[in-house]
């Protein structure tokens, strides 16, 4: 990286808030993982000397299912292990300093970063492209998540109402227990679309489950986003000798550029979904990105199902990504009864456009209004 980037700019700090929000969903969603009927997250609000002010979003879950974070600790570890070791001035490099001592909790830390992020964007007109050697696109193409379902019908109809609305990629979320027989009914609607689809196990196949992937395998020519647990790379290498055909986007065990280069050596991954947060934040996520383009692997974004705080940094990293087939990036409406922004962030013929977006704000009315829990820090 050149001298004067985004780890020598200067960052003051009069106050840190830590705003827990729960916001309603518009429908229940069901994954390998669990079932979530509104999105829990941990905002974080920095505020400088001068009053500017920048969100982060804590994208990690309220329990410790996806990853090994929930929000009632990132809370406390803010609290006890960040929070003391930050002062009224200093460099964004030592604030990374700060938090690179504790080992793990990306997401909290990625929260913090990302706040301390927006005040260097607003004060110094920086942008991630300064440090990532990609040009910015005007329109990012977008794909939806689909949950599990039990109900045939609702199925099909959720798969075709995604295809009419102008999506890129269909992504549906698959378990052991997921009923085969539903993708029978769909396939006929997907294989006359020629629709990009793929799928996401959340890691949930464990050793005596892997002969189930053997229907997604042989039926589809695309990849299976982290088919097996994170921790047990045991299993994913019985997987792959039942199923050499076997294409993998890997997801939860990606944490950092380690684990990039590990499964790269390899010749393991097929695809990279890079979520900002579960990777420590843009620092990490701009060398990741990096890395990926030097080594041809394709790469895309995912979400959390963040707020418009988290959504729209991971539009911001879409937009340097040109060859993606498509991001995890619905529209916030399709989730959230109301979401924490000026504007909803909306697509049209299955794109975001990045200019009209980027320019919505964080609406502190509506944040209060969802709150269920706040601490405030002054320094």
């Amino acid at each position: 990286m050149e001298e004067n980037n985004l780890l020598k700019q200067e960052i003051s700090l009069r106050q840190i808030e830590l705003i827990r929000v729960d916001l309603p969903q518009k429908a229940t969603f069901v994954s390998g993982i669990g079932v979530r009927k509104s999105k829990e997250t941990l905002l974080i609000k920095w505020v400088d000397a001068e009053g500017v002010v920048g969100y982060g979003e804590c994208s990690c879950r309220p329990d410790p299912y996806y990853s090994d974070e929930f929000l009632d600790a990132s809370m406390i570890l803010v609290q006890k292990f960040i929070l003391p070791h930050l002062k009224p001035s200093q460099t964004y490099q030592e604030v990374l300093d700060i938090m690179q001592r504790i080992r793990g909790w990306n997401f909290t830390k990625a929260a913090i970063e990302a706040a301390m992020y927006q005040i260097v964007k607003q004060k110094e007109d920086y942008t991630i492209s300064d440090d990532l050697n990609a040009n910015q696109i005007k329109k990012v193409p977008v794909g939806i998540s689909l949950g599990i379902y039990e109900d045939e019908l609702k199925f099909k109809e959720a798969v075709q109402n995604a295809i009419d609305t102008g999506y890129h990629r269909l992504k549906f979320k698959i378990s052991p227990s997921v009923n085969t027989k539903n993708f029978d009914a769909i396939n006929p609607i997907l294989f006359d679309n020629d629709v990009h689809v793929s799928f996401d196990a959340n890691g949930s196949y464990y050793e005596d489950d892997i002969h189930k992937l053997g229907y997604f395998v042989k039926t589809y020519d695309t990849a299976i986003e982290q088919p097996t647990p994170p921790s047990r790379f045991d299993i994913f290498m019985k997987a792959k000798e039942m199923y050499p055909e076997l294409k993998v986007c890997f997801d939860e065990q990606i944490k950092n550029i380690g684990d990039l280069v590990e499964v790269n050596a390899l010749n393991m991954i097929d695809e990279l979904n890079l979520k900002v947060g579960r990777v420590g934040g843009i620092t990490n996520s701009i060398q990741i990105l990096n890395y990926c383009f030097e080594q041809d692997i394709p790469v895309w974004v995912g979400g959390m199902f963040e707020t418009g705080v988290g959504r729209l940094q991971n539009l911001e990293f879409a937009s340097y990504l040109k060859d993606a087939q498509a991001h995890d990036m619905s529209p916030s409406s399709r989730y959230f009864k109301e979401d924490i922004l000026s504007d909803e962030v909306t697509m049209n013929n299955g794109y975001i456009d990045v200019n009209k977006t980027m320019q919505y704000d964080v609406v502190p009315e509506t944040i209060a209004k969802y709150t269920t829990d706040k601490i405030v820090e002054t320094k």
